[in-house]
């Protein structure tokens, strides 16, 4: 796995959810069914697009994955300024790279970030019109290269309490929770489409 604070798991605990990110629930999951599973996250917080495409990629090609995850974009959409089209190009040349050595790589669009507490009223909009302007992108490119694609930004988050962390626009473990669902869901629909 490679990405920014999303991928690293970054996540506040929270009274009836386990302490686990997202993709430690994910590998879990996944080495239930084949327990020789070796998983490595190389996600690191704070990073843009390009930094991560420039310190993880090639730690992540050294792998030789059949299953590789692309989980960024946060960092950008929460920056002063936003440029999907050189996010766009970004992920296209991560995945573009994984899938020419014949893993699956999987991406998601960011959960939509405006309705954290910590995203500030008059921002909101903005927030909420980057998160979808990343996950149309990254959609867009992933199908292009035949990454399959899991939508946080449109997954709806059942009542009860917030998903989002208390301190920052991070997940909170129930948030990881909901997001791990979303990603299972998804690598399901993958494996039956191939039954």
């Amino acid at each position: 796995m490679i990405g920014d604070g999303a991928a690293e798991g970054v996540g506040e605990p929270m009274e009836g959810f386990r302490r686990r990110s997202w993709a430690d629930r994910v590998s879990n999951t996944l080495r239930a069914v084949h327990p020789e599973l070796a998983y490595i996250n190389l996600g690191k917080r704070g990073l843009l697009d390009a930094d991560i495409r420039a310190r993880q990629l090639a730690r992540a090609l050294t792998l030789k994955s059949t299953l590789a995850v692309i989980a960024c974009g946060g960092t950008d959409v929460l920056g002063v300024s936003f440029d999907a089209h050189a996010v766009e190009i970004e992920l296209s040349r991560m995945i573009g790279p994984l899938r020419d050595t014949g893993c699956t790589v999987l991406t998601m669009g960011v959960p939509d970030m405006s309705c954290s507490h910590l995203v500030l009223e008059q921002c909101q909009a903005e927030a909420r019109y980057r998160a979808r302007l990343l996950a149309e992108r990254t959609e867009a490119i992933s199908l292009r290269h035949g990454a399959l694609y899991v939508d946080l930004a449109r997954r709806p988050v059942t009542p009860g309490p917030s998903p989002w962390s208390s301190t920052a626009p991070y997940l909170n473990c129930r948030g990881h929770a909901i997001a791990a669902g979303a990603v299972i869901q998804g690598l399901g629909m993958l494996l039956s489409s191939r039954i």
